[in-house]
């Protein structure tokens, strides 16, 4: 057993979707998010500067003494995991395996359509592990740098829903089967995705994946707590806490959510 909580870490309010599917798996579970707002969006940075910031957060959550990291960010799972996972002792998990299984199995023509930001595109990262599952699998990678900074900005429906519209554009005539939703920040608004993709395209949010996935990992190294504590759910951002409550507090259902401010420069 074991109660310290559960680390997440997003360079903004997009890991709220993973912190939500974790609560909902492991409810006896406390948790400790960090949305790098500050720093935001990771997707147009370079490799070197993702995993820096990164690094900062990272070191937050061990100041907590967490028992696991999740890496709530595609854009950190891409550029920083590889290296940050020689650096502490705590196992990390990302969003970019669980999100890739997840693909796989749920594409029945083999045509898989991955959207995300910049840095994640390039990496390849999503082809490299959706065609490691099945290499029959035919990946259509698409950049969207617009959308993760627009969701932070909490517009309106209408404003998102052009802004879909526009961004996947360039592969909407194709004829994939599933879409990736390759940015945490996306699933807040995979109503407006559905709305332009259509019933025919099944959207894959890598979120789900990521609960199971870490339940099982606890459930194998016995991390679970012993429910003699109470549980506890803190939240932190580098940017403004009021704003990252507020949408901690519409997508989490949480009316009485509070997030406080840090500053991980200094770490």
């Amino acid at each position: 057993m074991d109660n310290r909580p559960i680390g997440l870490l997003d360079s903004g309010v997009g890991g709220f979707t993973v912190v939500k599917k974790v609560i909902e798996k492991m409810p006896n579970e406390s948790t400790v998010f960090i949305g790098d707002s500050a720093h935001m969006p990771y997707g147009n940075k370079t490799r070197e500067e993702v995993i820096e910031l990164t690094r900062r957060s990272v070191k937050f959550l061990l100041q907590k003494d967490v028992k696991l990291i999740i890496f709530a960010c595609n854009t950190a799972t891409a550029a920083a995991m590889p290296v940050l996972q020689n650096e502490v002792e705590q196992q990390i998990i990302g969003v970019i395996q669980s999100g890739s299984l997840a693909a796989s199995r749920t594409t029945k023509n083999k045509k898989v359509a991955v959207v995300a930001t910049p840095v994640t595109i390039n990496s390849h990262a999503y082809q490299k592990e959706i065609k490691f599952r099945d290499p029959a699998i035919e990946v259509t990678e698409l950049a969207a740098p617009k959308l993760a900074p627009l969701i932070e900005q909490r517009k309106s429906h209408s404003v998102n829903l052009k802004a879909v519209d526009q961004s996947l554009q360039p592969i909407l005539k194709q004829d994939f089967d599933t879409l990736v939703l390759g940015c945490t920040h996306y699933p807040i608004i995979q109503n407006e995705f559905a709305e332009v993709l259509g019933k025919q395209v099944q959207i894959v949010d890598p979120a789900d994946q990521v609960a199971q996935y870490t339940y099982n990992v606890m459930r194998r190294d016995g991390l679970f707590n012993d429910h003699s504590g109470k549980t506890q759910h803190e939240y932190y951002t580098t940017g403004d806490a009021n704003e990252f409550a507020a949408m901690g507090r519409s997508f989490l259902g949480e009316k009485a959510l509070v997030a406080k401010h840090v500053n991980t420069e200094n770490l």
